[in-house]
């Protein structure tokens, strides 16, 4: 919802879960080989015995590493005689992503991870507009978890994510949230409060710059203006998709809805306003700088995700932060915090150890067991219920794990779509809105004359 080097920093949304796309001939031939591993599998039934080593791999995000290494310690003290094998390597859309499809063609692990969910698939499914994680699932090459009684911990949207005709092909294992994290210390000094409104948020603004203080921290240096979406993702959900009567993503992408709406000319319009709160230069400051930036007083907001809140603490153990959702809208009900999901668990269908794999998800899944992965992460839960502690859990309070999906308000993108309505090329049009080169006006039509055709 990408994550240069060892990917412990940014939001799914960032990694192009929606983007990357597959060599057809050479995916084709890794499916196939899964495929026909699973065939042939002998691990498809049976219980769980001591002896066993249940392999698992995942990418090198060192919280999420940390947590499940705890957890694989209490799997095998729980089981005596079962050994925990956790594979890693760095970068998700790198040497994971080739460690990935070398273990899908070799079935040489039971559990494997993603942060690419099966859904949502583009409105017309081709051969080339879908991701890896998409077409395994499509075809087979991950084991159904239906009637496995650990899916009711979790949200009807967590489910849906890994959900293809009816059969949920993996666990979400919790989501990120973004939205706008506030200096309590800073806001309490100007008699401040936490705006429900755009209206208000503007009255905050103004405030804070009066004052000398800069009011919000974003960085888009090495990353460019993708790190946008903390302005135009919230938005768009606030401002644009209560004007449609259903889901925006999908109406945007059966043309029911046009880019040219005059509800995105205000989202747009909006996010040049708030753009000049921004620090100077704010398009040359590293993101990797945003954390320690605001939590060393640079500035009294920072537009975020949730998965830097960890970094915000450790440069700043006594700042005090809060959270509310960024508000584009006047009417408070349409702000919400904007939720992400992911890192997915799905077992392999040609996994050795099928039954001991079904087990260690029963596991993890358990509230005191699930506590800890949440509290390590600093993730919010995916899980109905339970009682988290970890800092991320205090700053986002009531907001905790509640919010609107950007795909139910964002579309799927593709390479294979016109040039601006690339994935990768999308959002320097919202840059240009910003830095005035383009009307909104003129952007929406970039964006309609390649969406018609496309």
């Amino acid at each position: 919802m990408l994550r240069p080097s060892a990917f412990s920093r940014f939001p799914a949304s960032l990694q192009p879960k929606r983007h990357a796309r597959a060599g057809t001939a050479g995916l084709a031939l890794v499916v196939a080989a899964a495929l026909a591993a699973g065939c042939g599998s002998s691990g498809s039934s049976g219980s769980a015995a001591s002896g066993q080593t249940l392999k698992i791999i995942t990418w090198v995000n060192p919280p999420a590493v940390k947590a499940l290494q705890q957890i694989d310690a209490e799997f095998e003290k729980a089981n005596p005689g079962v050994k925990v094998d956790l594979g890693t390597a760095e970068n998700v859309n790198g040497p994971y992503k080739t460690l990935l499809q070398q273990t899908v063609d070799a079935t040489s692990a039971d559990i494997v991870t993603n942060v690419q969910q099966m859904q949502p698939l583009p409105l017309k499914v081709t051969s080339t507009n879908t991701t890896y994680w998409q077409t395994y699932t499509m075809h087979g090459v991950f084991a159904p978890l239906n009637g496995q009684p650990f899916l009711k911990d979790y949200k009807s949207g967590a489910l849906a994510a890994e959900t293809y005709q009816g059969k949920t092909y993996g666990v979400v294992s919790g989501e990120y949230q973004e939205g706008v994290f506030y200096n309590k210390k800073i806001f309490a000094q100007y008699h401040l409060s936490p705006p429900s409104t755009y209206a208000q948020f503007l009255t905050v603004l103004k405030t804070l710059k009066s004052h000398g203080v800069t009011p919000m921290w974003l960085g888009l240096g090495a990353v460019g203006p993708i790190y946008l979406q903390f302005l135009y993702y919230n938005l768009i959900d606030s401002v644009w998709q209560p004007a449609v009567s259903g889901s925006l993503a999908t109406d945007l992408e059966n043309g029911s809805v046009k880019w040219t709406s005059p509800a995105f000319t205000q989202a747009m319009n909006e996010e040049k306003a708030l753009a000049q709160y921004l620090e100077p230069g704010y398009q040359g400051e590293a993101w990797q700088g945003m954390p320690g930036a605001f939590a060393n007083g640079k500035a009294a907001m920072l537009l975020d995700g949730s998965w830097d809140l960890a970094s915000v603490q450790a440069a700043n153990p006594s700042v005090q932060v809060g959270f509310f959702p960024l508000p584009g809208s006047n009417t408070p009900a349409n702000n919400r915090s904007e939720l992400q999901n992911d890192l997915t668990f799905s077992v392999l269908n040609g996994s050795p150890h099928k039954t001991l794999a079904m087990k260690w998800l029963a596991f993890f899944s358990q509230p005191n067991i699930y506590k800890q992965y949440v509290d390590i992460t600093g993730i919010s839960s995916s899980q109905n219920s339970g009682t988290f502690s970890s800092f991320s859990s205090q700053v986002l309070g009531s907001w905790f794990g509640k919010g609107d999906y950007y795909t139910s308000y964002y579309p799927v993108l593709s390479d294979t779509d016109s040039y601006w309505d690339q994935p990768a090329n999308w959002p320097a049009l919202q840059q240009d809105v910003i830095s005035g080169t383009k009307t909104p006006a003129q952007v929406e039509q970039l964006y309609q004359n390649g969406w018609s055709t496309s």
